[in-house]
């Protein structure tokens, strides 16, 4: 199946107006494998005088002889091919030959590759910028994966080529409804169910038969024994210099997904101390694989847990990583596709996933939201067993720039409708808060609303209803 391009307008756009600039431009483009870095910069160079150049993990000899192949294949010179450059130095010497004739566009990708092994490369790369600040006709991109490295190395104070840049692209991946060309006639509850299974990265989506429906595209690309993305997760660590024992990340994200989601718990499952478990968490948080999440508004404190960032990564350790056993056949993928995890989906689906979706919504719709998260924390209160914790939680509380409290939100995936007791849960937790004032109450719901809650909505002008379909046309508000 022929991989399609989708969104990436305002990126492509990007590159256009520095292609048009009356100056020489240095742009990076860095972000997770996957993404779709490269995607994007070739599908933008097609038009264009174009030298694109991706480094591998090889010696130096190997990537020189790389660049020369494509040297000669831009410029017609079949010398370059046959008597390859022998330094770095030559490459940028040839870079600047290559202005001699026109425009054009430079692209090293993968260039940690090529920085890890070569100490002057950043050296190099400032003086040919410096030679060239104020030549239109070139357009240098430095493109690559590994994102700590990037923001260390390239856009850090410290970086050697700090100052030369003239601007830099962190190419995120797509949000719940930017996949929807992928899947153009699935309800909008099937595209928040496929977010949640592929995520945002669009090497993912581009697996997706719309043809066919969610399940079966489950099977045909991550459960089946031959599926592309039924051992993705061991590549993108095979692809990652930082990652010494892939075991204790492993362990680490399986917890996560399972629901040990604090310290000393992943620490108990890694079977390491809760020191060395931190170091791998560090490690997974610098990849934008795992972020630590406190009660929304809380910037120290001991509620700390960790939750995965990715969505198919999420559902990757929950669905896959403990029944590899199971999948031994494409039979017996499909068997565990019926009997574990369709029946268990939209619980999945409704715990993360659709709680994000709704959180971004509030952070675009609510008025004066600059802050959007899940907030959490106790009240006591009597029972006739005594004085208890009872535990309270919003899936939405919306904060403005001074730390108010501005909405709170409740949401609901599963069937049945939203009830109007959560609107006293919801007015609890806003006391908890600290709240001045009663904030306005938003309730998302994928199958529909109590009379009750409905009534009040009519009431009252802070009860608000929010269906999925004003959240993918982003109505509302």
């Amino acid at each position: 199946m022929a991989r399609r391009f989708f969104n990436r307008d305002e990126e492509l756009a990007a590159l256009d107006r520095r292609w048009a600039s009356d100056r020489g431009e240095f742009l990076i483009v860095y972000g997770r494998r996957r993404v779709g870095k490269s995607r994007l910069i070739t599908h933008w160079g097609e038009q264009r005088r174009h030298l694109y150049i991706e480094a591998t993990a090889g010696s130096e000899s190997d990537q020189l002889a790389d660049v020369s192949i494509e040297l000669a294949r831009v410029t017609g010179r079949s010398l370059h091919a046959e008597q390859p450059l022998t330094s770095w130095r030559a490459v940028f010497a040839a870079f600047d030959e290559l202005l001699d004739d026109g425009p054009i566009a430079i692209t090293l990708d993968e260039f940690q590759f090529v920085a890890r092994g070569n100490q002057e490369i950043g050296s190099l790369i400032n003086r040919f910028v410096s030679r060239h600040q104020d030549d239109p006709r070139l357009l240098l991109v430095i493109s690559g994966s590994d994102v700590s490295f990037f923001e260390r190395e390239l856009l850090g104070y410290a970086a050697v080529t700090y100052g030369r840049r003239t601007g830099s692209l962190h190419l995120r991946p797509f949000g719940c409804f930017e996949i929807a060309p992928f899947v153009p006639d699935w309800s909008v509850a099937d595209q928040i169910r496929a977010w949640a299974v592929w995520g945002g990265m669009p090497f993912y989506l581009a697996e997706i038969d719309p043809a066919l429906d969610l399940g079966e595209n489950i099977l045909r690309t991550i459960l089946a024994p031959d599926a592309l993305l039924r051992n993705e997760p061991a590549f993108l660590f095979a692809q990652e210099s930082r990652i010494r024992e892939r075991d204790g990340y492993i362990s680490a994200l399986r917890a996560i997904a399972s629901g040990q989601t604090r310290l000393v718990e992943i620490a108990e499952r890694v079977q390491r101390s809760p020191t060395d478990t931190r170091g791998f968490l560090e490690t997974l948080e610098q990849m934008n694989l795992v972020e630590r999440q406190r009660p929304v508004g809380r910037r120290v404190g001991k509620k700390v847990s960790y939750a995965i960032t990715d969505p198919f990564l999420r559902f990757w350790f929950r669905f896959v990583a403990p029944f590899e056993s199971r999948l031994y056949s494409e039979e017996a993928a499909r068997r565990h596709l019926r009997e574990t995890i369709l029946p268990a989906l939209d619980q999945f689906v409704s715990r993360d996933a659709f709680e994000e979706v709704c959180q971004r919504w509030a952070l675009e719709h609510v008025p004066g939201a600059t802050e959007v998260g899940r907030w959490w924390g106790s009240k006591r209160v009597r029972t006739p067993e005594g004085l208890r914790n009872r535990q309270y939680e919003a899936d939405v509380a919306a904060l403005d720039p001074d730390g108010r409290l501005v909405a709170l939100g409740s949401c609901k995936w599963s069937d049945g409708d939203h009830d109007a007791g959560e609107l006293d849960k919801l007015e609890t937790v806003a006391t908890l808060m600290g709240a001045d004032t009663a904030p306005p109450l938003y309730f998302f719901d994928r199958s529909g609303f109590s009379p009750r809650l409905r009534e009040l909505a009519r009431e009252r002008d802070d009860v608000r209803l929010v269906t999925t379909a004003e959240l993918a046309t982003g109505s509302g508000g």
